[in-house]
This record gives structure tokens, sequence and C-alpha cells, in this order.
């Protein structure tokens, strides 16, 4: 089959000749920028974020612009904010760009400060740097420049920057669609997530995040003797751990085809070399067995994998914590990302059939998914029309398809609510350059400066009906202008 060479959001710079447009992309690029550099410059990692000082940032520039604002604080030092540009038409459904102020901790082995900053070689280094601390940049920069334009868009534009993405959402959007969400109450959202496939041929594939993987965490414990370490025992629970965690991994669940996967599939067939398109038109069309066996030779590419399968990966270990001695127990986490459709109950009682008494292994769900889990967007409703209608003025010749993100997150709290919600880049490729939740997490300015463009080309068409800064595609990508970084910005 012919591979797809990568999953990440390459977003071609925009150039316009050297007028009032451009000037205005270098307006609005040199602010998302700023905003960027003093938003990573707060430590918002969990587990005690101060997303309260990350939100003082926020409302003191909606404040230089005439812009009010309300803020949602659900226990000390956390808080949601939100700001809304008012439309000109009450019976069009509110637009909300959403991002969240909390990051994930920092691992070990950063060679920049994670905390602070750093502009070097065209990239900006800092813990949220592409996880979400960018999206809250553009909103803002983009936000604040269509107020300063005085030109009422068609329908409401909210911005909301929400608490504890990370950690389940119970201060975020959890928390705000139980008490305050008559006060938010989009019709549509625009949130992270998604990419562009680049394939060989140079044929773009738009992925719009049009749903997400179910969350589950389940612990794997072996129990063995515990005894001084100088007496080697057979039934080390470290040992057994290893050999439970073994069985684990060769277990392969069967593949299930959702809306979404078909409709991925499908769109990029033509895009396949002829032994591609026999395997996908084998995976859509053929007998259950053949399905089922076209199924096993793409889920041999590991995003592929994602789309057609439940997965599970074992993240967290714990045995004994003296050198000295071994513990009488050891546990692993499992995460597992299933399907929509899938029975969280179901796989668990596969995974426990792996073991019998004898082997001296329990298993516990930790975190289960909230079922029922909301329907996948389809593609047919206007936010994803004009998703597709920026992707075509950017990418000529692309093809936009909503797809299923391999990870979880907002979006699916925002589905339940009843919110047409597409996830957009700029990375989604987990084996790749993503550098989310790792040490030196970085953006390059040029990849900030597109997924600017990109955005705002959504928000002109959808929210505006015209393009207010016309968007013009160009092979050769013009550097990108940076902001006056603050003064205590290691800016190099």
């Amino acid at each position: 089959m012919k591979r797809i060479l990568a999953l990440w959001l390459v977003f071609w710079v925009i150039s316009f000749p050297v007028r009032a447009e451009q000037n205005g992309w270098n307006t609005l690029n040199a602010e998302a920028e700023r905003h960027l550099i003093n938003l990573l410059n707060i430590d918002t990692s969990i587990p005690e974020p101060d997303e309260l000082s990350a939100a003082r940032y926020i409302y003191k520039e909606l404040n230089k612009h005439g812009i009010d604002w309300d803020i949602f604080i659900p226990s000390q030092g956390r808080a949601n904010l939100m700001a809304r540009i008012k439309g000109s038409d009450p019976e069009q459904k509110p637009l909300l760009l959403i991002s969240h102020l909390d990051t994930a901790p920092a691992v070990e082995g950063w060679s920049y400060p994670p905390f602070k900053a750093t502009v070097e070689n065209g990239n900006i280094y800092g813990l949220g740097a592409t996880d979400a601390k960018n999206y809250t940049a553009t909103y803002l920069a983009l936000f604040t420049w269509l107020k300063d334009q005085k030109i009422a868009p068609k329908r409401d534009i909210i911005f909301l920057a929400t608490s504890g993405e990370e950690s389940g959402s119970e201060t975020g959007l959890l928390w705000l669609g139980g008490t305050h969400w008559d006060k938010i109450n989009p019709g549509y959202a625009l949130n992270e997530g998604g990419g562009i496939i680049k394939n060989q041929d140079g044929t773009d594939i738009v992925f719009a995040e049009a749903s997400t993987k179910m969350y589950m965490d389940i612990k794997v414990t072996a129990y063995g003797t515990g005894v001084h370490s100088s007496m080697p025992v057979n039934d080390n629970a470290v040992y057994l751990l290893s050999q439970a965690l073994a069985k684990i991994a060769g277990y392969n669940p069967p593949a299930k085809l959702t809306p979404t996967a078909r409709t991925f599939f499908r769109a990029i067939a033509p895009l396949q070399d002829e032994d591609g398109q026999t395997t996908i038109n084998f995976l859509l069309g053929g007998t259950p067995q053949n399905s089922q066996s076209a199924a096993e030779v793409m889920a041999l590419d590991p995003f592929f994998r994602t789309q057609l399968k439940d997965t599970l990966n074992p993240t967290v270990l714990s045995a004994s914590k003296d050198t000295g001695s071994t513990s009488g127990e050891a546990s692993a986490i499992l995460n597992v990302r299933l399907l929509p459709g899938s029975d969280p109950d179901e796989f668990f009682e596969n995974l426990k059939n792996l073991f019998t008494e004898q082997d001296g292994v329990t298993l516990e769900i930790l975190e289960r998914p909230q079922t029922p889990f909301p329907p996948p967007m389809d593609g047919t409703d206007e936010l994803f029309a004009s998703i597709s209608k920026t992707a075509q003025k950017l990418f000529p010749g692309s093809i936009t398809v909503p797809g299923m993100s391999p990870a979880s997150g907002d979006n699916e709290f925002l589905r339940k609510l009843g919110v047409i919600t597409y996830g957009l880049g700029p990375d989604m490729d987990p084996l790749a350059e993503n550098t989310a939740h790792a040490p030196d997490e970085f953006i390059s300015e040029k990849d900030l400066y597109n997924q600017l463009q990109f955005i705002a080309g959504i928000v002109f068409d959808f929210a505006y009906g015209q393009d207010l800064l016309p968007l013009t595609p160009q092979e050769e990508p013009a550097a990108p202008v940076s902001s006056e970084p603050p003064a205590d910005s290691p800016h190099k």
C-alpha cells in the first residue's frame, strides 16, 4: 500500500502584495506570537495550574480593546474566561473558539526552561506551545483584531479559555456545562485536534476532527512474595507483572469500521496506488472475512490502527520503592482508547479472560468512558462547509474529510452538549514530530502564523461571509513577522 507520509498539520504560508492586507496579517501574527510567549511564561501545569494568572493576562488584553468578559472560578487558582463579540443576526447560532489554559506536567529531559518561552531557530519552545497555548494565543489575537475592525459578524463569536482539560475537565467544560452553560450556549465550535495529511502525490487531506476515541484506564496488578532483595524467589511480582504485560501485548482486538473511519478511508482511496485501493475496497465492501483481513494489513500502519481498533498502552509502572526489598505486588496502568460504539465492559472482560486464578493477576477499571458517547460530526453542516471552503483557498485541490482523533478531550463534552464541533491542528502525528506532553515542546513561528491564517479564514467565512484579509496560497512561504518580545523573554 502506498504510504501516507505524515499526519501533521503543515499550513502553507500565505503571502500578499505589500499592502494593507499584508500589514493586517503581520499585525495579527505579531500579536499571536506575543501572546504565546507571555502565556508560556505562566506555569499552568497540572496538578496545580495557575490558570487564574493566565486568565488575568487575557482579560487585561481584552480590556485594552474594550471587550467585556466573564470569569468563572470553580476553586482557588482555577479559572475559565469567556468573552463575546455580538453578531447582527440573533437567529444564527454562535461560533465558539475554545482552548484550555492548563498544560500537562513538565516531564524530565527539557533542555529549554519549560515555564519560560525561548524563541530560537524559528521555533517557540515552552510547555503548552502546541497543547494548547498556541490556540489561546491565536484566538486572543484574532478576537481583539476583529473587535477593532468595528464590523459586526453575522453570528456571535465567543472566545472561551477553560480549566482542567488535562485532568478530565471537572473544573472546566464539565463544570461549566452544569453551572453556566446558559451564559455561553454556542451552536458551533472550533477546538484543537485534526491535521493535514501530506500525501506523496502532493494532494493534501484536511483531516477535520469530527470524533474521538473513548478514554479508559485499567490497573493491572500482579501478586508475588515480598522478601529481602538478597533472597530471590520465583514468584517475584515484577516478573509476574512482566509476564502479564507480555500476554496483554499479544491481545489483538478485532477491527471495527465506524462511520467516521468509513468516510475517511473512502476519501483517501483515490490517492492510493493499485494495491492500496484494492485493500481499501476489501475493507469497505468485501466479505466480513476479507474486510477483517484487509483491516489487519492496514493496521500495520500505527495511525490506521487507531482508526480501526481499540488500542491500549502501558503507562505508569509501580512496585517496591526500596532497592533492598521486593514488593509483594507490582502494577501497571493501561491507557485504553476505545472506538466509539465499543463496549467498555466487554473490552475489560476480554482482558480479564486472558488470565486464570493461578496467574496471580487482577484487573481494575480506574476510569471508564462516559456513555452514551456522542455521535460523530458527519460533515454536512455549515461549519464543515466553511472549513472545506477555506481549505480550498489555502490548499487548492485538497480533500476535506471529517476524521476521528486517536486521542480524546473537550470536544467529546461539547458534542454531548449539542454543539457541532470540529478540531483543527497544528500537529496530530503521534509518532513523528508531535512534541505535545514531551520535553522541549515547541511550535515553529511559521506554523503558528499558518495556524492563525487557517482559523481566521474559517471565522471570516463562517461568521462574516467575507474574507476580511484575503487568503492566497503561495509555494514559497513568506518570512513570518515576529512581535517585539517582552523584556524578560529570551528571544534569540
